[in-house]
C-alpha cells in the first residue's frame, strides 16, 4: 500500500508538470467515454433490458402471412384467434389487442385518445398490476363489450387531475357509457405498436357479438394477438408445432384458405417484435460509438508512448537503481488510471450535458424511450469503462518502460537526447496505421449513410407537399347503432359534404379535400402505420386469383388537391354517389402487380364479401410509407360512396399551421361538439418525421465519423512530428551536402503517406465486411458503392496531407549549422 500510495503521488506530481498533455488527454477520453456510455444506455434500455412484465422470454405476438398476395405481417379474424386459444396447445394464455381511435367524453374535454381492446385475460396475461383500483380480468368477460375501462396515468393526470376519487366515474367512450375501473402505473406502456401514440384507455370485449361481425367470418381479419407460451416451450419448437396446426386448419377450412395465397401464422418475440425496426440503427450507432472510443484509446496510447520516450533516461536510471519490472509497469499504469478516472469524471460531465439532447434527437416511434435514464448504475459504468480504458492505452507504453536496457538507453540518451523512443516509434507508427484504419471504417459507414439519405431525397413523393396542411377529426363508432349519427355512408358522405363546403369558404384555402379512413386505419400518408391490406380479384379473370391493395376513401378533390398525376380514364366526380354504381380508382403500383398487360379502366374489382367496384381510373404511385419504401398498390374508393370513421383533412392554404388548427377545431365544434380535431401538421413536417430514423442516424454517424478524422489528423501530425524531430540531423546533414528543400520535403513526408496508405488498406479491408450489416439501413445504395469507397481514401489522404505538411515544411526551413548544433 505503501508503494501504491508513492506511485500515486509521484504520478500526480509529473502529471501536474504536463498540464497540456493531461488537459487533451481528458477531454479525449471524456468525450469518447461519455459518447459510448450515452449510446450504451439508449441501447440497453431499449433492446438488451427485458420488457417490464413477468416473464418476458414467454410473451411472443402472433400474426399472419400471405406470401401468396404479397401481404405480410397482417391480422387474424375471430375464429383464428379462438383457434389458437382453444385448440393450438401452445399458450398457457393469449389475447387478442385492436388498437383504435376514440372519443373520450367525460373529462376536462372532448379528446382523441388511444384506444387498445383486448381480450379479458389481457393483464393478468402480462402479469400488469394497477396503481389505483383494479383491472379487468377473465370474471368480467361479456360476448361483446364489458362495462369498464382502464386508463393511463397521462389521461388520469391530463383529463381527470389525478383526481384519487375517479374510480366509478362514468365517462362516454365514443358515445358509449363505461365506468373506470383503475388507473395504470406511469411506467405501463402497451407492448406492442399502436395507431399514434401510447394507449391511453383500455377495454376488453370477447369479439363474438356486435359491433364485432356475427357470425364470425375467417375472412374478415382485424385483430392482432399476444400470447405467453405454455412453460417449457421455447419459440422455435413453438413455431413448429403452429406451422403444423396451420396445415390441419387449411385442411379443414380448404375454402377460407386458397392455396394460392399460402396463408400461415408467425409468431415472434414481443420484445424484439416492439424493437425490431430500431435495432439495426441502434447496434451501427453502438458499433461506431465504440470504434470511436478505440481510436481515442490509440490516440490516448500514442500521447502516452510519445510522453514516455521523453522519459527513457527517466526510466533507465531507476532501473539501474533497483526498480523492477513490474515497478516500472505499475508506474505508468498508475499514471494511465489517473487519466482514465479523470477521463471518466469527465465523461459523467459530458453524458449530463448531452443526454437529454440526444434523447431529444431521437426519432418519433422509438419503443420503450421512457425507460432511458442515467443513475448511479451510468455512473458506475462510466468509470468502469474509463478503467478498462487506462489499462488498454496505458499498457503499451508501460510495457515500452519497463523493457529498457539502462547501459544501453543512458548510451542512447547522452548521445541523442531520444533513447528508447526511436525504438518506441514503430508501436506509434503500428497505433497511426490501427487509428487511420478505425476511421475508414466510420467514414465509409457514414457516407454510405449520407448516400443513402441524398438517394432517399431524390425519390419523388408523388405528390405537392408544400403549402398542404393536414388533420384528422374522428367519428365517434358507438357499439350501439341507434346511438350512432353516423352510421351509415349516406350520412357519413353528408356531413363529409358539409365539412368540405364550409372549409372551402375559409379565405386562406385555395382547396380543400376529405379522406375517410376504414376501421382505424387513418387516410393519411406517412402517419398510417396500420398495414392490413385488402384482398381483391377481377370479376373477369379467370381462377379468380387474389390481389392485395391497401385502401384509401377520398372525396373527388383529393387528387387536385395533393397533386396526384391522372395516368388514365377519370377521378371520383360528385355524380358517385350512394344511388349509382361503384367505382374505384387503382395505382400504378396496383396495375404492375396485378394486370400488367390489360387496360385497367372499365375492369371490375370484387372485394371477398363479392361487393363489386368498377375501375374508372388509373393515377400516379403515392410514397404513403416513406420516401425510402416503395409505393403500395392502391385503390382508392369515393367518399360520398364508401365511408370509415376517420375524417382526414387536406387543405392548400396561406395561413400558418396555428391557425389552420383553431379554423379546424371551430368549425368541426359547430358542426358537432363531439367529434376530437387531432393531428394537424403541414405536409413538409410530417415527411421530416418520416425521414427522422435516418436523420438521426446520419447524424450521429457523422458526427463520430468527424470525430474520428480530426484524431486521425491529430495522431498522423504527431506521429510526422515525432518522426521529423528525430530526423532533424540527418535532414541538416542532406542539405549541407546539396540535397534541395524538395527531396527534404518528399522524405519528410514518405513516412506519413505510408503509415496512411496502411490505414486505409487496413480500413477498406473491414468495411468490405462490416457494411453488409448496414444494408438494412441503406436505401438506393449498394453497400459496396464505389463512389463511398474511393472518396473516402480520398479524402483522408487530403487529410493526412495536410496533417503531414505542417513538420515537413518545418523540416525544410531549418538551417543546416542550427540542425547540427542540435
Amino acid at each position: 500500500m505503501t508503494d501504491i500510495i508513492q506511485d500515486i503521488r509521484y504520478a500526480l506530481r509529473t502529471l501536474g508538470r504536463s498540464p497540456g498533455f493531461l488537459a487533451i488527454a481528458v477531454l479525449t477520453l471524456g468525450l469518447g467515454i461519455g459518447a459510448n456510455v450515452a449510446i450504451f444506455t439508449l441501447v440497453n434500455a431499449v433492446l438488451l433490458q427485458p420488457i417490464p412484465f413477468h416473464e418476458p422470454g414467454r410473451l411472443v405476438r402472433v400474426f399472419a402471412n400471405l406470401p401468396g398476395a404479397t401481404a405480410r405481417d397482417v391480422a387474424i379474424s375471430v375464429p383464428e384467434y379462438l383457434d389458437l386459444s382453444d385448440r393450438s396447445g401452445l399458450f398457457q394464455q393469449i389475447s387478442a389487442v385492436l388498437s383504435g381511435s376514440t372519443a373520450l367524453t367525460g373529462g376536462d374535454r372532448v379528446e382523441r385518445v388511444e384506444l387498445l381492446v383486448t381480450s379479458a385475460n389481457y393483464f393478468e396475461l402480462l402479469g400488469a398490476a394497477p396503481a389505483l383500483g383494479r383491472v379487468y380480468g377473465q370474471s368480467d368477460w361479456r360476448p361483446g363489450f364489458i362495462d369498464g375501462v382502464v386508463i393511463s396515468d397521462g389521461l388520469w393526470r391530463r383529463q381527470f387531475g389525478a383526481d384519487p376519487h375517479v374510480l366509478g366515474r362514468r365517462v362516454r367512450v365514443d358515445e358509449d357509457g363505461y365506468t373506470i375501473l383503475g388507473v395504470m402505473p406511469p411506467g405501463f406502456r402497451h407492448p406492442g405498436e399502436t395507431l399514434g401514440g401510447d394507449v391511453e384507455i383500455w377495454t376488453a370485449a370477447g369479439f363474438v357479438a356486435p359491433p364485432a361481425p356475427v357470425p364470425p367470418v375467417r375472412g374478415t381479419r382485424f385483430l392482432g394477438a399476444i400470447g405467453r407460451l405454455r412453460p417449457g416451450l421455447t419459440v422455435e419448437t413453438a413455431q413448429r408445432k403452429l406451422d403444423a396446426f396451420v396445415a390441419q386448419l387449411r385442411q379443414t377450412y380448404p375454402g377460407d384458405y386458397p392455396p394460392q395465397l399460402h396463408w400461415s401464422l408467425h409468431m415472434e418475440p414481443l420484445q424484439s417484435n416492439l424493437t425490431g425496426k430500431v435495432r439495426p440503427m441502434l447496434v451501427i450507432l453502438l458499433a461506431a460509438v465504440s470504434f470511436v472510443l478505440l481510436i481515442v484509446c490509440v490516440n490516448v496510447a500514442s500521447l502516452m508512448i510519445a510522453r514516455s520516450s521523453a522519459r527513457t533516461r527517466e526510466f533507465a536510471i531507476r532501473k539501474a537503481l533497483g526498480a523492477s519490472r513490474s515497478r516500472l509497469v505499475r508506474q505508468v499504469l498508475t499514471e494511465s488510471l489517473l487519466i482514465s478516472l479523470a477521463g471518466g469524471t469527465a465523461a459523467v460531465f459530458v453524458l449530463g450535458l448531452t443526454s437529454a439532447r440526444l434523447l431529444a434527437l431521437m426519432p418519433p416511434g422509438v419503443p420503450r424511450l421512457a425507460e432511458v435514464h442515467s443513475d448511479w448504475r451510468v455512473v458506475a459504468l462510466a468509470f468502469a469503462l474509463a478503467l478498462v480504458t487506462g489499462v488498454l492505452f496505458g499498457l503499451s507504453p508501460a510495457l515500452h518502460a519497463s523493457a529498457n536496457d539502462p547501459n544501453r538507453d543512458l548510451k542512447e540518451g547522452g548521445r541523442t537526447g531520444g533513447g528508447q523512443s526511436l525504438r518506441q516509434s514503430r508501436s506509434r507508427a503500428t497505433l497511426v496505421v490501427l487509428e487511420v484504419a478505425l476511421s475508414v471504417v466510420l467514414l465509409v459507414g457514414a457516407g454510405l449513410l449520407t448516400r443513402s439519405f441524398s438517394a432517399m431525397m431524390q425519390q419523388k413523393p408523388g405528390f405537392e407537399p408544400g403549402g398542404l396542411t393536414i388533420g384528422q377529426v374522428w367519428i365517434p363508432m358507438p357499439n350501439h347503432p341507434e346511438m350512432n349519427q353516423y352510421l351509415t355512408p349516406v350520412q357519413r358522405a353528408g356531413l363529409a359534404r358539409e365539412l368540405s363546403r364550409r372549409l372551402d369558404l375559409l379565405p386562406d384555402v385555395e382547396k380543400s379535400a376529405l379522406g375517410m379512413g376504414l376501421g382505424t386505419s387513418p387516410d393519411i400518408p406517412f402517419l398510417s402505420n396500420v398495414k392490413n391490406p385488402l384482398p381483391f380479384s377481377f370479376a373477369d379473370e379467370a381462377g379468380q386469383t387474389e390481389y392485395t391493395a391497401r385502401v384509401d376513401t377520398v372525396s373527388p378533390a383529393f387528387f387536385s388537391v395533393l397533386g396526384v398525376p391522372l395516368k388514365e380514364g377519370r377521378v371520383f366526380n360528385d355524380a358517385d354517389s350512394s344511388n349509382s354504381r361503384l367505382v374505384a380508382v387503382i395505382n400504378e403500383a396496383f396495375l404492375r402487380t396485378s394486370s400488367l398487360h390489360r387496360d385497367p379502366v372499365g375492369r371490375r374489382l370484387r372485394l371477398a364479401n363479392g361487393t363489386e367496384f368498377d375501375i374508372v381510373g388509373l393515377v400516379g404511385d403515392v410514397r404513403g410509407d416513406g420516401l425510402d419504401a416503395p409505393p403500395t398498390p392502391r385503390v382508392y374508393f369515393s367518399a360520398f360512396q364508401r365511408s370509415g370513421s376517420t375524417l382526414a383533412v387536406y387543405l392548400r392554404t396561406h395561413s400558418d399551421v396555428g391557425v389552420t388548427r383553431a379554423e379546424l377545431t371551430r368549425i368541426v365544434g359547430q358542426m358537432d361538439a363531439e367529434l376530437p380535431v387531432f393531428g394537424v401538421r403541414t405536409m413538409d413536417d410530417v415527411m421530416s418525421a418520416s425521414m427522422a430514423r435516418r436523420r438521426f442516424s446520419l447524424f450521429l454517424m457523422s458526427a463520430f465519423a468527424l470525430l474520428a478524422l480530426l484524431l486521425a489528423a491529430l495522431g498522423i501530425y504527431g506521429v510526422m512530428a515525432y518522426v521529423v524531430g528525430q530526423r532533424t540531423q540527418e535532414f541538416g546533414i542532406r542539405s549541407a551536402l546539396g540535397a534541395r528543400p524538395r527531396d527534404i520535403l518528399l522524405l519528410a513526408f514518405r513516412p506519413g503517406l505510408t503509415l496512411t496508405s496502411l490505414g486505409v488498406a487496413v480500413g477498406l479491408a473491414i468495411s468490405l465486411v462490416a457494411t453488409r450489416l448496414m444494408s438494412s439501413l441503406l436505401f438506393g445504395v449498394s453497400a459496396m458503392d464505389p463512389i463511398t469507397f474511393v472518396a473516402v481514401p480520398v479524402l483522408l489522404g487530403t487529410v493526412a496531407l495536410a496533417a503531414c505538411l505542417i513538420p515537413a515544411r518545418r523540416a525544410t526551413r531549418v538551417p543546416p549549422v542550427q540542425a547540427l548544433h542540435q
